[in-house]
């Protein structure tokens, strides 16, 4: 706030003809009057023909005299206590630079405040600085990552991003007076799904199950997740499948094993078929595997020897 009373510029209830009298410009500084009857109030009243303020007039009498007040008004600010870390969140949060130098918080061989401003793992943090009494081109230093800075100048609402989660702020000057703004964005960490695992890299989250290969990947937009969400089935549906792959191999094996034992007797037919009546009268009977082999082993002799119990060592002539 800076509130001033006398003839302070031509215009408003001084004209031009005054100007002459070389007593433009002339005015007292009454911004303390002012400030212990306002500050911290949303509203307040001064009369025009206030005591105190019409007592410390420096100008000559006879010419209109009149107040100029500039003000600003301060958002409800963070009262700090200790020297702790500020705790960023989502909510716009502010605090006064006069509040920082009466906590004295790490200050350093060059006698500058250092504030550390700390937001939740892998947010990222705003800052907004509104000047209420600065120098011409003060400068506040911001530190962050691995030996980044940026220097912000002081000015009203400018709004600056810090692509970290945390940061230093440098104060300089106890003489400059200025709010200072800081609010946490960006995505909250991804929430695991069952039987899954994330891993996040600064806006990209890869989601992926333990028991498969499956995984997804998503981006963090503004404040929000945008990608495919699914989910990864439990272990109890693999062992499942298992169950249904070995019962199907053990049905494939026993139809193989069938199918080889009807093939084989299939061929004993067909060879029994194809043998001269007498031979094919042994081999009809498949219990009388040694005669019939025995036989076949003759090859193309005409002479058949008989088992001794059926001719009593007889010979038998095939026409």
């Amino acid at each position: 706030m800076q509130a001033r009373y006398g003839h302070i510029e031509i215009s408003k209830c001084v004209g031009e003809i005054f100007a002459t009298w070389g007593s433009l410009g002339c005015y007292a500084n009454v911004t303390d009057i002012v400030a212990a009857r306002c500050d911290a109030k949303d509203r307040c009243r001064i009369a025009v023909q206030d005591s105190e303020i019409v007592a410390s007039k420096e100008c000559s009498t006879g010419l209109p005299m009149y107040m100029d007040i500039s003000y600003m008004c301060i958002p409800e600010t963070y009262r700090m206590q200790s020297c702790s870390p500020l705790r960023v969140n989502r909510q716009l949060q502010y605090i006064l630079s006069t509040d920082l130098w009466d906590q004295h918080c790490l200050i350093d061989s060059d006698q500058n405040v250092n504030v550390a401003v700390e937001a939740a793992t892998n947010m990222k943090i705003k800052l907004r600085l509104r000047s209420i009494k600065m120098n011409s081109g003060s400068k506040i230093v911001v530190h962050y990552g691995e030996g980044k800075e940026v220097n912000l100048e002081l000015k009203n609402e400018e709004i600056t991003e810090i692509q970290a989660d945390n940061l230093m702020i440098t104060l300089g000057s106890q003489e400059d007076i200025f709010l200072i703004g800081y609010q946490a964005f960006g995505c909250d960490d991804v929430v695991a799904p069952v039987h899954a695992w994330v891993s996040r890299e600064e806006d990209i989250a890869t989601v992926g199950c333990y028991h498969s290969e499956y995984e997804w990947k998503m981006s963090c937009v503004g404040s929000k997740w945008i990608g495919p969400r699914s989910n990864c089935t439990e272990k109890k549906i693999d062992i499942l499948f298992a169950l249904i792959i070995g019962l199907t191999i053990l049905l494939c094996a026993i139809v193989i094993t069938v199918g080889y034992v009807c093939l084989k007797r299939a061929k004993y037919t067909y060879e029994a078929k194809s043998a001269p009546y007498e031979m094919a009268t042994m081999m009809s009977d498949p219990s009388n595997t040694a005669t019939w082999q025995k036989a076949k082993l003759q090859g193309n002799n005409d002479t058949l020897i008989l088992p001794m119990n059926s001719l009593q060592g007889q010979t038998l002539q095939l026409r």
